[in-house]
């Protein structure tokens, strides 16, 4: 049923691509430090990201509520959100959820869609009871009150949760503590009873790790998930160009971002549930105008962060190299854009004059847990290969890459391939094994070096080209080896959006030569062809093509010729 709720949902979206235009977003942002557990110490950014949270939202054109109670550093750095807001006791929720009831009615009433964005940063926990719950100013928010009370009263057509709080592995996040094995099985289950079984139209997205915890980092002064989270709705998520973040992109663009953290107590990971009655419901939609800061194809630098005049970092980013990306930032008078050996200082006038150009700094290094954090954190791209495959992993519902193009940066169109055409041609060196040629032995074995081009959603063919080197060590009692070498073009179907299967075709020349003490003999000749059909994937981060292949050689030996059958396997590393 869930399979053809999704399937469905995705078939209204493609009859009608145009549906979410009239859609108005509206956002509820709860921010809290403290804990009424005194075993879990108070945090320190959960204000300052509820801060960047009302910021990102607001640039992206989404009607924001925000309830916080800043510390003194953060209430100096004299935020206009904090203007409005309030602090996040149980009695401001309540009073917020009915301004956006009220509003969702006359939104309705106006003929429009409402979405509704609920996120929650600082301490959760569980009671006695074994109830979750997450931490208010004076209260608690357990989660029968968090969907009876909060979620379902909000009147919205779709309501996107994000949250990044103490302890969660449901709608709950993990910054502190170690909770034990039954806490976390408690914790797992709230999003599949809660959620997902009873509202389709509820859709969630948080991290969690081994141990459950996520983290926070004095060098962003921010959450870790909460910042990659906001990167990724700022643009860096947007692989298909659209303007629009969908669940799959931003929850792939966050595994892409965590992917190379290595050195941490726990390794971070990131869930995302989309709303089962429209698997495509995007995030956020296409932002006013505002200022923003575009990298075309080729840029010179691929690992890219932009921080404002008080060293507070707004977005990272990890482009792939023939990535065009568009980054929107929230309202700031300077810039610093920074790569990890430059930087440019940009004003906001100067934003409309194309990419800046970066000069050398000097870095710092720091302790241990930050330097892996420095150095794995953005260290691995969204590119379309990491999208599709992360995308099939994770069972998500793909975006579409066949309506959009580039914007234009400068009076020119940055080069195609990037977010609409997936990644560069890949090459792949590979190992293999099969039957020996002529049958004189078991099986031979040896590497192979192929080239293909990428296949996409709208072009599932590529071509290629493959050469393998085989030998059979020892084929018979008196010494002989087998050396085969075979050069071939390819042309396989693979549909990377939707499976990881493949199955190709190769035709091409070869020689085969037999040695032996005394004796040399080589068909250099050889015809042969081959069909293979296998599985792309990844493993310990490294990109992985494990195919079955049976082939025909045409070889002539000892003046006769004939068909020799070969089959066999092989594994391939991808770059």
């Amino acid at each position: 049923m869930k399979k053809l709720e999704m399937l469905l949902g995705a078939a209204l979206l493609l009859l009608a691509p145009k549906a979410f235009a009239d859609t108005v977003r509206r956002a509820l942002v709860i921010a809290h430090n403290g804990s009424d557990d005194p075993a879990l110490a108070p945090l320190r950014y959960a204000d300052d990201d509820g801060v960047l949270w009302a910021e990102t939202l607001k640039r992206l054109g989404v009607d924001t509520t925000l309830l916080v109670d800043p510390d003194e550093p953060t209430r100096k750095a004299g935020s206009l959100v904090l203007k409005g807001a309030r602090a996040p006791t149980r009695e401001a929720v309540d009073q917020a959820v009915k301004r956006l009831q009220a509003a969702s009615l006359a939104d309705h009433a106006a003929g429009h869609q409402v979405d509704v964005l609920i996120v929650y940063v600082g301490h959760g926990n569980t009671d006695d009871a074994g109830r979750a719950y997450f931490t208010l100013a004076d209260s608690r928010l357990d989660r029968t009150n968090l969907y009876s009370e909060v979620v379902d009263p909000l009147g919205a057509d779709y309501v996107h949760v994000i949250a990044d709080a103490c302890r969660a592995s449901g709608v709950v996040g993990r910054r502190g503590g170690t909770p034990d094995a039954a806490l976390l099985a408690e914790l797992r289950g709230v999003l599949a009873r809660e959620q997902l079984a009873s509202r389709p139209n509820v859709g969630a997205l948080f991290a969690e790790s081994d141990d459950g915890e996520t983290h926070e980092w004095s060098r962003i002064r921010a959450g870790v998930f909460s910042h990659v989270a906001r990167s990724g709705l700022l643009g860096g998520a947007d692989i298909n160009g659209d303007g629009q973040v969908e669940y799959s992109e931003l929850a792939a663009f966050v595994a892409a971002s965590l992917h190379g953290v290595k050195g941490m107590p726990a390794r971070l990971s990131v869930n995302a549930f989309a709303p089962t009655a429209s698997p495509r419901r995007p995030l956020v939609g296409p932002a006013p105008e505002g200022p923003s800061v575009t990298f075309p194809a080729g840029f010179e630098y691929a690992r890219l962060s932009v921080e404002d005049a008080d060293g507070q970092r707004l977005v990272d980013v990890r482009r792939a190299p023939q990535q065009w990306t568009q980054i929107l930032l929230p309202l700031r008078d300077v810039y610093w854009v920074r790569a990890p050996d430059a930087e440019a200082r940009v004003t906001l006038a100067q934003l409309s004059a194309g990419p800046p150009e970066l000069h050398p700094r000097e870095l710092q290094e720091r302790g241990p847990a930050e330097e892996a954090l420095r150095r794995g954190l953005f260290s691995v791209p969204l590119d379309r290969s990491f999208y599709d495959e992360y995308v099939v992993a994770a069972g998500l519902v793909p975006v579409d890459f066949t309506t959009f193009a580039p914007p234009v940066v400068g009076g020119l169109l940055p080069r195609l391939g990037a977010p609409q055409s997936g990644p560069g041609s890949a090459w792949e060196l590979g190992l293999g094994a099969g039957r020996s040629p002529l049958g004189l032995s078991s099986f031979a074995t040896g590497p192979s070096l192929s080239w293909r081009t990428p296949s996409s959603s709208v072009h599932l063919l590529y071509y290629g080209a493959r050469g393998a080197y085989g030998v059979t060590p020892l084929a018979a009692r008196d010494g002989i080896r087998l050396h085969r070498f075979t050069l071939e073009g390819l042309v396989g179907l693979q549909d990377p959006a939707r499976t990881p299967l493949f199955a190709e075709v190769g035709m091409g020349w070869g020689v085969l030569g037999l040695v032996a003490p005394g004796f040399r003999q080589a068909d250099p000749l050889l015809l042969t062809s081959h069909v293979a059909a296998g599985v792309t994937g990844r493993l310990a981060g490294m990109k992985l093509r494990l195919s079955a292949r049976v082939g025909m050689d045409r070889v002539t030996a000892n003046g006769r010729t004939g068909m020799d059958p070969q089959y066999g396997l092989e594994v391939s590393l991808r770059r």
